[in-house]
């Protein structure tokens, strides 16, 4: 869109954005052209002015045509060199012009991007200011859960699959989750990347509550088991009792 970033250019040089058409390029072309004409124009003149000397026959005349040659090349000179002084000056202000509205664009898009970048963020913060909500409360249910386990029994050895220990922080289930919906997007800083085992194609991995809810239900199928197993001994030994 700009021929330089803003801030980049010489500072010898002007900041011209691309859109910005230039008059002097032209002028300076044909000022060109008219200096070369004028030169060669002038290095012919000695041979009619030889031949007016010599009083060759038509001599005189032609060497009146080609001072006049070379007066019209001088003035059109002069008025190409005035001309390319006017547009080098009207080619400032236009290209002064449109670097001012163009840093204004900019300035816009800029503001914008902050305003919505803060607002995003805010969210975030939002989310997170929830998320310790209801982390305080899994932690507080994870102490509950260990005391709370019945006598003789034991809790499984059980992870939530790469996500971490089941009665961990549920950092790495966290993590996993985080990159597993980013998808191919921009990942927030806690995503915590899949083992290489596991290969990273998040459409093919699991939701994080899928396997929460897994492991929940396999250790309470163990704890459950376990208890039953302990009631029917306990059953059985007060009956060998009684008998």
């Amino acid at each position: 869109m700009f021929r330089k970033k803003a801030g980049a250019e010489p500072k010898d040089e002007p900041f011209v954005p691309e859109t910005c058409a230039q008059r002097a390029p032209q002028v300076r072309a044909n000022l060109e052209t008219a200096l070369a004409v004028q030169a060669e124009l002038e290095a012919e003149v000695a041979q009619f002015a030889l031949e007016a000397i010599e009083r060759q026959p038509g001599a005189a005349g032609k060497l009146a045509a080609h001072r006049e040659k070379i007066e019209a090349a001088k003035r059109a000179v002069d008025e190409l060199r005035a001309a390319l002084q006017l547009a080098l000056r009207l080619d400032s202000e236009a290209a002064g012009a449109a670097a001012i509205q163009m840093r204004a664009e900019q300035l816009a898009v800029f503001e914008k991007a902050a305003a919505e970048r803060v607002e995003a963020m805010a969210a975030v913060l939002e989310k997170i200011a929830e998320a310790t909500i209801e982390w305080a409360r899994y932690t507080q249910a994870t102490a509950e859960l260990a005391t709370a386990l019945p006598t003789g029994t034991f809790l499984p050895a059980m992870n939530f699959g790469d996500g971490g220990s089941f009665l961990g922080s549920g950092e790495a289930l966290i993590g996993r989750e985080a990159w597993r919906v980013a998808g191919a997007g921009p990942k927030p800083p806690f995503a915590k990347a899949p083992p290489l085992t596991a290969g990273d194609d998040t459409t093919k991995m699991r939701p994080a509550r899928e396997t929460l809810q897994e492991a929940h239900q396999a250790v309470l199928r163990s704890v459950r088991a376990q208890v039953e197993k302990l009631d029917r001994e306990v059953t059985a030994t007060a009956a060998k009792t009684a008998a």
